[in-house]
């Protein structure tokens, strides 16, 4: 009789591991809480340094 070290509870792990893995979405959401997005973000950074220059300028 061979033993090969994988119980019961190790196969368990395993398909418990893979069955969350598939459910899981790819890009969770935080319940609801809306992240702005990095691209509006410097967008704006962008503008509102723009203005200070322009300010200063003048």
């Amino acid at each position: 009789m061979a033993i090969t070290g994988i119980t019961d509870a190790m196969h368990q792990y395993g398909k418990t591991t893979e069955s969350i893995y598939k459910n899981k979405p790819k890009y969770p959401k935080a319940h609801g809480v809306k992240r702005p997005e990095t691209t509006n973000i410097i967008a704006g950074l962008t503008i509102i340094f723009l203005l200070l220059v322009i300010i200063s300028m003048l």
